[in-house]
């Protein structure tokens, strides 16, 4: 019997730990309503982010290299929860975390 299981990738932009109008960029990883989240390391001045895209407004230089940093993030988060399914291995929001940090080998 196969089991279905929901997995998403968000990135949200803390302004809670801003400093000087800048906040962290961090990706949300949630595997049937479970989170694990991880910090990109990049900051970005909360006016430039775009919250319903979930990306850097603007089309600078800057802008387009922070989104396909992050279309960069996104491909290895998905590519690491398709190698649990192939693996049969058990799906779990850390797990996929582990994997894009390799931490789990």
């Amino acid at each position: 019997m196969k089991t279905t299981s929901t997995f998403s990738i968000l990135f949200w932009l803390n302004s809670a730990r801003m400093k000087n109008e800048k906040g962290l960029i961090y990706a949300r990883i949630t595997v049937n309503g479970v989170r694990a989240v991880i910090s990109l390391k990049r900051k970005i001045v909360i006016s430039d982010w775009d919250p319903i895209k979930n990306r850097e407004r603007g089309t600078k230089q800057e802008a387009r290299l922070l989104n396909r940093y992050l279309d960069q993030v996104y491909s290895c988060l998905f590519e690491s929860y398709q190698q649990l399914r192939v693996e049969n291995k058990l799906i779990t929001a850390q797990a996929v975390k582990s994997r894009y940090l390799g931490e789990d080998q």
